[in-house]
């Protein structure tokens, strides 16, 4: 088989129902040596933030010498970006070669938990120092809950999910605290009744808990140079440069306060250069990142990833917004049409070619007057074409749908 068969394969699988649970994924596994247990991962959950908080420990660890795996989903473009090493993408010969590996071994496995042993193959086989591993969905149930990391991370806890996860925030704190080990160290960024379950579920673990407290962290924006730098703990003025938004500032402070957990558990080292040139140099597209003058791209696809782009928003200078939106059929749109509505001018709604995309004719209902321009491409050149230079077109919602545009 070839790349292009193999992903047509496996884009086969990814179209059937969602189904958690680690049996599917250990047989897999057992079959090809567990190589999840001789690799040493860092675990990130949460509702929001997995991608840039993995990015940003990606990043320091690289700037500390070492030879780093991540592992996250979904990609923007190619699926070559799940699975990387010092940020270098699995080659196509690399992803033929390590489904070649276990292709004998698949019986009813999904999508996920096939690609998520590749992963682990291919990190192991390449002797990599650390793997950086996001969840995929939810945690306790995910196919990468099985590993023992070195730090167990939960961004936040939101809605979502939660015909899957539950239908309260306690309920998604349990499955997303699910990745919590007996005595790993964890962190979470998580608030109120989320972080009291995850408070819970560390305690019966033994697992010493850092939590980020939102409102004690000291920030400064540069607005001539759109650059947040923050401080925290022992560590003074931090800056973000690649990574726009004051949402990162959290992001960073996880994961400064991980690789902090991981220094003080395992010895290993990582200098405060290390640290502060790590977080320069990280890089993770389409959160909030302008592509042009006047056009920005946010992966937010879910109410409280829409609430961080707002208030982003307020923070931007523009006449007119006119928003190109195209989300997945999972996911609360009438929430996530709320918040934005207030804010646009226009809203033009698309559809990505992922199986997942929602249906244009069923959400219009829950915007005001939307221009349906089926075609992702097509719908930023018209947005494009109709604003002015002082307006700002904003792409947002499906990752899949941004990845097509970009």
């Amino acid at each position: 088989m070839d790349y292009q068969q193999i992903l047509n394969e496996l884009y086969r699988l990814e179209s059937s129902k969602i189904k958690l649970g680690l049996e599917n994924i250990k047989i897999l596994l057992d079959k090809i040596g567990n190589p999840q247990q001789k690799l040493k991962c860092i675990h990130v959950a949460g509702t929001n933030g997995k991608g840039s908080v993995c990015a940003m420990i990606n990043s320091v660890l690289i700037n500390s010498g070492y030879k780093v795996g991540m592992y996250t989903s979904p990609h923007l473009k190619r699926f070559n970006e799940r699975i990387r090493i010092n940020n270098e993408l699995i080659t196509n010969k690399d992803i033929v070669w390590y489904y070649a590996k276990i292709k004998k071994y698949i019986t009813n496995q999904s999508f996920f938990e096939i690609t998520t042993a590749m992963a682990f193959l291919y990190f192991y086989e390449q002797k990599v120092d650390f793997v950086v591993l996001e969840v995929g969905l939810g945690g306790r149930l995910d196919a990468t809950n099985v590993v023992v990391p070195l730090v167990s991370i939960i961004t936040n806890i939101d809605y979502e999910h939660t015909l899957i996860l539950g239908k309260s925030l306690s309920k998604i704190a349990y499955e997303k605290a699910g990745i919590i080990k007996e005595n790993i160290p964890a962190v979470t960024a998580a608030e109120g009744t989320a972080l009291k379950t995850i408070m819970k579920i560390a305690k019966m673990r033994n697992s010493e808990l850092s939590i980020i407290k939102r409102k004690k962290i000291k920030k400064f924006y540069d607005e001539k140079n759109g650059i947040w730098s923050f401080c925290i703990k022992n560590y003074r003025n931090l800056k973000l440069t690649n990574l726009k938004g004051e949402f990162q500032v959290i992001n960073a402070a996880i994961a400064v306060t991980a690789i902090d957990a991981i220094k003080k558990y395992y010895n290993i080292s990582i200098t405060e250069k290390n640290v502060k040139y790590g977080l320069l140099n990280a890089k993770w597209a389409g959160r909030f990142q302008y592509t042009a003058k006047n056009v920005l791209i946010d992966c937010a696809h879910n109410p409280n990833g829409f609430k961080a782009l707002a208030n982003e928003l307020d923070k931007v200078s523009y006449d007119k917004l006119i928003v190109v939106a195209g989300f997945s059929n999972d996911k609360d749109i009438k929430k996530i049409s709320e918040i934005i509505k207030p804010k646009a001018e226009q809203i033009i709604l698309t559809k990505s070619k992922s199986h997942k995309a929602a249906d244009t004719s069923l959400i219009k209902k829950y915007f005001n007057n939307p221009i349906i321009i089926k075609n992702p491409k097509n719908a930023l050149n018209y947005a494009k074409k109709t604003a002015s230079k002082k307006d700002l077109v904003l792409v947002t919602g499906s990752i899949y749908m941004i990845g097509e545009v970009v």
